[in-house]
């Protein structure tokens, strides 16, 4: 009716009222595909303030990436146009399936005068008897050809299943490392990250408590978009003197193998401090010069107290020259995380843009892994081991 262009103009809207599912069924979920994450719940009536402003944040969003301009008048000509057309065309098929049904009836008709013929020459049998015994042994023969290559190509399926089954566990697996200062959210970065790769949408947000800090490397995997994502949680790396925790950052790199392929620079929105400001030369130091081609920068928001949160962009332009200083050593990779559970909404369409974000990154270094010269695979492939054992 409104044609494929209304699907960038479009916003689900989900009105709840009672229990509320954790897990988004797979019609929903297709659909909120379809509209690129586009996807909002309004918990009761009449909506909050938070969830108003997340909506129209949304539609901002929308209209910022799909044109201002909306869904015009000239999108619905053009759709009434397409829909005419498909009418024309379904006539001209049913015209179609008159003239074959016209042709059938003629084919019959010319079956019974071929027979008629047949019955006319049945004294011309005898003539012909040789040249029919010649005819059905070329069709053995015609036969046995075709049983021949159809048996050649069940092998050759039965060849191709047993390669599809084979390379069934050879999924693509993509290991990130998460990196920041205690308080900068990575916990619940990791956390949403996880649920809206997995495609699931809980109730009980991420920051809906003050998190633990995290005081060991930890490793998460989820399946998303037909890979295998590994997320590594990581304590701070280094002491209050810059010293470093050798074996955090062994068992860190252990645990994302086979990786890493992307570090995750966590920064909270509104925090900049100098022990921030020095992050990067830490990590050059623990894990080689060429670290900073290798990052992304996730600037996590977790302040709800703001009812229109600043865009990154503009929070990023107008920042401390130290912090705009980072984003350009980092390639000026840099994403946002809402962890709130004000503006979760936000977090679906946000997590989709990261892992596309860390998709194009590890192509661009033609999916290979980052490796550090301090420690030989071997090495941290017996740490990893070390460590499964002890748990």
């Amino acid at each position: 009716m409104f044609g494929m262009e209304a699907l960038q103009y479009l916003i689900v809207i989900s009105l709840e009222e009672g229990k509320v599912v954790d897990v988004l069924d797979d019609a929903l979920l297709e659909l909120i595909n379809v509209c690129d994450g586009r996807y909002c719940r309004i918990s009761g009536s009449p909506a909050t303030a938070d969830e108003l402003g997340t909506l129209l944040e949304m539609v901002d969003y929308m209209l910022a990436e799909s044109g201002a301009c909306g869904y015009t008048e000239n999108m619905l000509s053009e759709a009434k146009r397409r829909s005419t057309e498909d009418t024309a065309l379904k006539m001209l098929k049913q015209k179609v399936q008159e003239a074959e049904g016209k042709e059938q009836a003629f084919n019959q008709l010319m079956e019974e005068r071929e027979k008629k013929r047949a019955t006319e020459v049945e004294e011309l049998k005898a003539k012909h008897a040789e040249e029919r015994r010649k005819e059905a042994a070329e069709k053995r023969q015609h036969d046995t050809k075709r049983e021949s290559l159809e048996e050649a190509v069940r092998s050759h399926l039965a060849m191709l299943q047993l390669q599809t089954n084979t390379n069934a566990d050879d999924v693509r697996r993509t290991s990130v490392i998460l990196l920041g200062l205690s308080g900068s959210g990575k916990s619940s970065a990791g956390n949403l990250i996880l649920e809206r790769a997995g495609n699931q949408y809980s109730i009980n947000e991420p920051c809906r408590s003050a998190p633990q800090p995290t005081l060991a490397c930890e490793r998460k995997e989820v399946l998303a978009e037909g890979g295998r994502l590994t997320l590594v949680d990581t304590p701070e790396l280094w002491d209050e003197d810059g010293t470093e925790n050798l074996e955090l950052v062994k068992d860190c790199l252990a645990l994302a193998l086979p990786g890493p392929h992307v570090f995750l620079l966590v920064l909270q929105v509104g925090r900049f401090t100098q022990g921030e400001s020095e992050m990067l030369g830490h990590l050059q130091k623990i894990f080689g010069k060429e670290f900073a081609e290798h990052t992304i920068i996730l600037f996590t928001r977790c302040d709800s107290s703001q009812h229109r949160a600043q865009r990154i962009n503009d929070y990023v332009a107008n920042a401390h020259v130290s912090l705009q200083d980072l984003v350009r050593k980092c390639g000026s990779r840099y994403y946002v995380l809402n962890v709130t559970k004000s503006q979760s909404a936000l977090s679906y369409p946000q997590v989709k843009d990261l892992l596309a974000g860390v998709n194009k990154l590890v192509a661009s270094h033609g999916g290979h892994c980052y490796s550090t010269k301090r420690f030989s695979v071997e090495e941290l492939k017996e740490r990893k081991k070390v460590m499964e054992e002890r748990n």
